[in-house]
């Protein structure tokens, strides 16, 4: 393809602001259309979506015809058509005329990307403008389409391009916006695309118009716009206020045993408690900037669920709850892809084909639940299907064939063991390779990258009735809660998201078992873990030490407890990195500057316990 020229208009110096909103605003309308084309296809007799997605087109159109740019709106306009078509009755939704509209958002969201990417329109769309001419000649000719049958590498080609163009990284604007939210009513109806005005003038004026006029109540958002990294510095110095403040109860404390009862003592007590309470809130503040709405992660999956139900010949509906639950804009754009590859391998090896779902005595449309909800200083986020189950004897029969683990290891593990095989990098259990899954990569990426966010994975699933598998993270990366030990006379932080209890107990009875040391809790054995040990190669055995304080910790569905010397007290701690010069250190997640300017190292549960057990 030849190399087109950039758009004049959109390098133009005095147009930048205008492009820029462009960009953002089109953006923005094209993820709500995402959702709602699909949704229309669910509900073809809803005249309110209907007019809604017309609306969103027709606003495309005006504006990118304002700006010079005439392959969007020569396909925004087709699309238009179409739709106009729908909404005066000629003719009726069917698959073959969602397929065009859906190949038309395509193209619109390519171009757009093309658009910001190279300030050019260097996309390919004339046989995307023939295909919705022909389409809208026919429609024309006889008001009914007949629904074709596609060849099968043909649909592999378009699905494969859908699920690459889902399976990118969550697209975050480089701005956040800060809303305000004003209901305004307006019952008016827009126009129909025939009795558009073509002056492009008059299609803006008509199409900012369009954006308020709804049959019903909509909200209308009043916002600024704020660059991304102006909320990282004030998150930066949030953080370092927080030391501050850490710094300033640690001086008071001190001067409060010298002084105490003196007037200067209840002055530094009140100032400091008020600066407490302050820096609270401001940080909650910035926190709340910061934060998404799992919506935009969410809202991208119907569409893919659609387009790998239809390749795999299954019917599948997707029912998404909690999308307004809200996640740091860091880790929204980093769940994207995990929660790909877990969508992917529902609909692969969870969902049945109708045919086995009838025979079971099931419903043959499967479900697939994506759900968000907060559970404390954590976001829960559950994957859940209805298809047949993880079969824990077929995982055994299938790490062993494939040698990752030996058979007299494999019939120790427990069933929870078992499941969690499925994340040994190159384990699948797919007997056939397919452009959905099967090439044993997916669910070793999602551990992996859930353990990079400090979160925890869970796999719940019972044969014949469906799996869950549980996702939690932390709210942030930034600043969290922390417990501070004392193991050596040196201060660690463990993370409280992982903490469950903590204990004393007698060295009487603390047992081995395999040469670990061990200690029964209620009807469970609970195994030790030294941290002198794992991070430092021994442990100093202490004859004259009768109590040992055991920090219990959770990782998925197992408990581990943590020997600690001496418990110091709760804290929020803001995550340093170490620098390039000490690099990653195995079972440190970071470091903290404490009150008193010292610096203390913050443990990485998930992998101190996973050298421990190694």
């Amino acid at each position: 393809m030849a190399k087109v020229n950039q758009n004049p208009m959109l390098i133009d110096p005095d147009m930048k602001e205008i492009v820029e909103s462009f960009i953002v605003e089109t953006k923005e309308i094209l993820e709500k259309l995402d959702v709602d084309l699909v949704e229309m296809e669910k509900r073809p007799d809803d005249n309110e979506l209907l007019n809604s997605v017309f609306r969103h087109f027709h606003t495309i159109k005006g504006t990118s015809s304002f700006l010079g740019l005439d392959k969007l709106t020569g396909v925004t306009h087709k699309g238009e058509d179409i739709l106009n078509k729908l909404r005066k009755l000629e003719v009726s939704l069917n698959a073959t005329i969602m397929d065009a509209l859906l190949l038309a958002y395509d193209k619109m969201k390519a171009l757009l990307n093309s658009i910001e990417e190279y300030q050019n329109e260097d996309i390919d769309v004339e046989a995307t403008i023939k295909d919705l001419t022909e389409l809208i000649i026919a429609l024309e000719n006889g008001g009914v389409v007949v629904e074709k049958k596609k060849p099968a590498k043909k649909s592999r080609k378009k699905s494969s391009k859908a699920e690459n163009t889902i399976e990118n990284k969550t697209e975050i604007n480089s701005e956040l916006i800060l809303e305000v939210n004003a209901e305004i009513n307006d019952d008016d109806e827009p126009e129909d695309a025939d009795e558009e005005q073509d002056s492009p003038q008059i299609e803006i004026k008509a199409s900012s118009a369009d954006k308020v006029k709804q049959d019903s109540s909509k909200k209308v958002e009043n916002s600024i716009r704020v660059d991304v990294e102006r909320l990282d510095e004030l998150l930066n110095i949030v953080s370092e206020l927080v030391l501050g403040r850490n710094r300033l109860a640690q001086v008071n404390s001190e001067f409060a045993l010298e002084n105490e009862g003196t007037k200067f003592s209840r002055d530094l007590f009140d100032a400091t408690k008020q600066i407490d309470l302050m820096t609270n809130e401001l940080q909650l503040v910035v926190m709340k900037t910061r934060m998404i709405k799992i919506g935009k992660v969410f809202n991208k999956f119907p569409r893919l669920v659609r387009d790998l139900s239809r390749d795999a010949k299954k019917q599948i509906e997707i029912i998404i709850k909690g999308e307004e639950t809200e996640l740091d804009k860091t880790l929204i754009e980093e769940i994207n892809d995990p929660l790909v590859h877990l969508v992917r391998n529902s609909v692969d090896h969870g969902v049945e084909s109708p045919e086995i779902r009838k025979a079971n005595g099931k419903n043959p449309v499967g479900t697939l639940t994506l759900s968000a909800e907060h559970e404390g200083n954590n976001i829960i986020i559950t994957i859940e299907d209805d298809g047949k189950g993880i079969d824990p004897e077929i995982i055994k029969a299938k790490v062993v064939e494939k040698g990752l683990i030996s058979a007299e290891k494999a019939k120790e593990l427990t069933r929870q063991e078992i499941l969690n095989l499925i994340f040994i990098p190159g384990f699948s259990t797919a007997e056939v390779v397919t452009n959905i899954s099967g090439r044993g990569v997916g669910m070793d990426v999602v551990k992996t990258n859930i353990t990079k966010l400090r979160g925890i994975i869970n796999i719940e699933s019972t044969v014949g009735v469906g799996t869950k598998i549980i996702i939690k993270l932390p709210l942030t990366l930034a600043i969290i809660p922390g417990m501070i030990v004392k193991v050596k006379d040196q201060p660690i932080v463990i993370p409280l998201n992982t903490v469950l209890e903590v204990l004393r107990v007698h060295r009487e009875n603390i047992y081995s078992v395999n040469q670990r040391p061990v200690i029964k809790m209620r009807d469970s054995v609970l195994p030790l873990v030294s941290v002198e040990e794992v991070l430092f190669g021994f442990e100093e055995n202490d004859e004259n030490k009768v109590w040992q304080y055991v920090v219990v910790v959770g990782i998925a569905e197992k408990s581990y407890g943590i020997k600690v010397d001496g418990l110091i007290g709760q804290k929020e701690v803001v995550i340093k990195s170490l620098g390039n010069y000490f690099g990653k250190v195995q079972g440190i997640a970071g470091s903290t500057i404490m009150g008193d300017g010292s610096v203390v190292m913050i443990v990485d549960v998930n992998e101190l316990l996973h050298i421990a057990v190694k």
